[in-house]
């Protein structure tokens, strides 16, 4: 569906040149959710600028459903464009205009007839969960709100690809959970292809099929999320993976609570996928025959698969037998890490 070759966006300027995106290759399925993530400054967001030509490459190649966006014409790049809709972070909206102004915007565009767009708009607002609030004014509407107004704007043309740049870095948690939710209904119902660029593990893991990891213009590490978000190969990617899963309180807060004797030992565990349903502590204790107190937890789960961790208190055990459950515990894919011992 999308097939990104050898893209490269530099940026000349007197004094340097500026390398905003390295060399990048990317391939994505018809109807998937693809997930962009990066740091300030990775690239990702002159990346998505790339797929329908808002910027220009200086090398490389843009195909998106058998056409080459570098070659067409510009009354075919307009009509593609149509086809390959963008939803900002900041919404764009017209603020002279009402909502369902703002959605007819795109298909008075278009050449639409006024009866058709007015339809359709309308048709738009209901979908979007906007009812009543037709004839508001941005300035009326919530940050929610306004991103529903630009998500019914980017529908209004029945895109085929779905770009959001950092659509949801302005809400707050509830309502970019209520705006993935949307996106995840209104993919599932028109088979969209949806591309998202966020700083944000959560939405990755929360909507996400495959993710693109970036820095410095680079694409550093790809694949199915629950490949990226359960094994972790570079040290940009376990970054977001350990500040989407950080504890509640510090480690070192919990562990000085703590009166350790000479033997005891306090150890992280960190799982993901199958075994992060298991009884692993309840095993631990039988098995081995301890005991485990568990002093923090955090499970986080993915649209295919799961991670998390445990911290734990294990008292008056040798080192021998802590060296059978680090054994044990290493063939079920469990990582043990050592935070203090007595």
């Amino acid at each position: 569906m999308i097939e990104l070759k050898n893209i490269v966006k530099k940026y000349e300027s007197k004094s340097k040149t500026v390398t905003a995106v390295d060399h990048v290759n990317l391939n994505i399925d018809k109807g998937t959710i693809y997930g962009i993530i990066g740091f300030s400054g990775a690239g990702k967001s002159t990346l998505v600028r790339l797929f329908n030509y808002l910027e220009t490459p200086t090398a490389g190649d843009v195909i998106i459903g058998g056409d080459n966006i570098g070659t067409l014409s510009k009354q075919a790049l307009r009509q593609k464009r149509q086809k390959v809709s963008m939803i900002f972070q900041h919404f764009n909206l017209l603020w002279s205009r009402t909502v369902i102004e703002n959605i007819k915007f795109p298909l008075e565009i278009a050449g639409v007839p006024k009866a058709e767009a007015l339809k359709k708009a309308k048709a738009l607002v209901a979908r979007v969960g906007l009812a009543g609030r037709e004839h508001a004014y941005p300035s009326e509407l919530s940050g929610g709100q306004k991103q529903r107004v630009g998500i019914a704007r980017a529908l209004a043309n029945d895109p085929e690809v779905l770009l959001c740049d950092e659509a949801t870095s302005a809400l707050d948690p509830q309502t970019t959970d209520e705006i993935l939710d949307l996106l995840l209904q209104l993919k599932k119902e028109q088979n969209l292809t949806i591309i998202i660029i966020t700083h944000e593990m959560h939405v990755i893991r929360r909507v996400c099929d495959e993710v693109a990891v970036m820095e410095n213009g680079r694409v550093i590490e790809q694949g199915s999320v629950s490949e990226v978000f359960e094994n972790p190969q570079h040290k940009v990617t376990k970054r977001f993976v350990q500040e989407d899963l950080q504890p509640k309180q510090d480690f070192e807060a919990i562990v000085n609570t703590l009166d350790l004797g000479q033997d005891d030992k306090v150890i992280k565990l960190t799982f993901s996928g199958d075994n992060t349903t298991q009884p692993v502590v309840s095993d631990i204790a039988q098995k081995h025959h301890v005991t485990v107190n568990i002093l923090e937890g955090n499970i986080k789960q993915a649209k295919t698969g799961a991670a998390g961790f445990l911290l734990v208190h294990i008292p008056s055990i040798s080192q021998q037998n802590f060296e059978h459950i680090q054994q044990d515990l290493a063939t079920q894919n469990i990582q043990v890490e050592v935070i203090r011992h007595g």
